[in-house]
This record gives structure tokens, C-alpha cells and sequence, in this order.
């Protein structure tokens, strides 16, 4: 469970609880709560990642921090093992139900073992660079949407 807190943004805050049905399935709500309303969120891999090709994944949920716009996509995704951490890579098109044309998506992240993150999430729209720390199931992380507007997570793994 997420949730990201971005004061200013259409939606201010947004509650994500995910469920992973089986290795290549996830299922979710999201909550958008200036609105009020719930999205149904769903993950699938179509083909998993080998050690010389990256996966293909499709999505259906939100698109964009802050906008709680309905959205699909379609990525593929890489990962890359270090001796002091690992670097996650994806790129692809995502779909926003509001618009009539799909845009490029793409990010990295890099995790150090120590639990810190960080990265840049290109969603279409903006370009949201984020800095992450995990400590056990606990997440806390900091996003500045399209480079210049706070957001804020706070989750937990179950």
C-alpha cells in the first residue's frame, strides 16, 4: 500500500493497494481522495525478463501523478545487477483516456543495497525525478513532479 501526497495536484493525495494474484499478475484500487472516487488497477507480464531480454508488460490504472487520469500501457523493462546495487530500466507508450493519442514513457531507477533510490519517471507529460528509501516493509520517498512541484510517499509492504 502507497500513497503519495501532492499538494496542488488535481487529485492532492492518491492511496494505491496492490495485489499480486500470481508472478505476472497484480491487482489494485487506487484512491483518489479530492475526488472521492476509486480506479481499478491491473498488471500484467506478458513474456517475463531473461537474462538477455527485457519483459514485456501491459497496465491499466492511473497515468501521471497528481492527474488521476485513467490510463493504459505498454513497456518493456530491464534490469541490470551491480555489485553495490541495481539499475531498472523500462520505456514504451502510454494511453490516457483523455487524450486521443498515446505518448512515450520511460524511466530508470537505480537501488543501492543500502535501500535508497533514485531516479526519473518520464510519464508522457512530465518529467518527475524521485529520490526513495526502503527499510523493511516501510517506503518513504520524495518526487518533484515535472521537475518543479513536491510530492511526497509514504507506503507500506506487506
Amino acid at each position: 500500500m502507497n500513497s503519495v501526497i501532492a499538494p496542488g495536484s488535481v487529485t492532492e493525495a492518491e492511496t494505491f493497494v496492490w495485489y499480486s494474484a500470481n508472478p505476472r499478475l497484480r491487482l489494485g484500487l487506487a484512491y483518489l481522495h479530492k475526488q472521492g472516487s476509486f480506479r481499478a488497477l491491473a498488471a500484467y507480464q506478458f513474456v517475463p525478463e531473461t537474462t538477455r531480454t527485457p519483459s514485456l508488460n501491459g497496465s491499466v490504472g492511473a497515468q501521471g501523478i497528481g492527474t488521476g487520469n485513467p490510463g493504459y500501457s505498454l513497456t518493456a523493462e530491464k534490469n541490470f545487477e551491480q555489485r553495490e546495487g541495481s539499475l531498472n530500466i523500462f520505456s514504451g507508450l502510454g494511453y490516457r483516456s483523455n487524450e486521443d493519442h498515446a505518448h512515450w514513457i520511460g524511466g530508470l531507477r537505480y537501488q543501492l543495497k543500502s535501500g535508497l533510490a533514485f531516479g526519473l519517471q518520464l510519464d508522457g507529460h512530465q518529467h518527475n525525478p524521485f529520490v526513495v528509501y526502503s527499510h523493511n516493509q516501510a517506503i518513504f520517498g520524495f518526487y518533484l513532479i515535472d521537475g518543479k512541484s513536491p510530492a511526497y510517499l509514504v507506503g507500506l509492504r506487506f
